[in-house]
C-alpha cells in the first residue's frame, strides 16, 4: 500500500515539476520579448528626442527668417 502512495506522490511531483518547467520556459520567453520591446521603446524615445531637437532648430530658423523678412520690408519702405 505504501508503494502505491509513493508512486502516486512521485507522479504528482513529476507533473508539478513539468508544470514548473513550462512556467519557467514561458517566463524566459516573455522576458526576452519584454527586453525586445524595451529596446524598441528606447530607440523610439531617442528618435523622438532627436526630432524634437530638429523641430526646435527649424522653429528658430523660421523665426530668424521672419525677422529678416520684416527688416527687409521695413528697409524697403524707408528707401521708397
Amino acid at each position: 500500500m505504501n508503494i502505491v502512495i509513493l508512486i502516486l506522490y512521485y507522479a504528482s511531483m513529476q507533473s508539478e515539476i513539468e508544470e514548473t518547467n513550462l512556467l519557467r520556459s514561458s517566463i524566459a520567453k516573455f522576458s526576452a520579448e519584454n527586453d525586445k520591446i524595451k529596446a524598441e521603446n528606447d530607440k523610439i524615445r531617442a528618435e523622438n528626442t532627436e526630432l524634437k531637437a530638429r523641430i526646435a532648430k527649424l522653429e528658430d530658423m523660421q523665426t530668424q527668417n521672419e525677422l529678416i523678412k520684416n527688416l527687409l520690408s521695413i528697409s524697403q519702405k524707408i528707401l521708397t
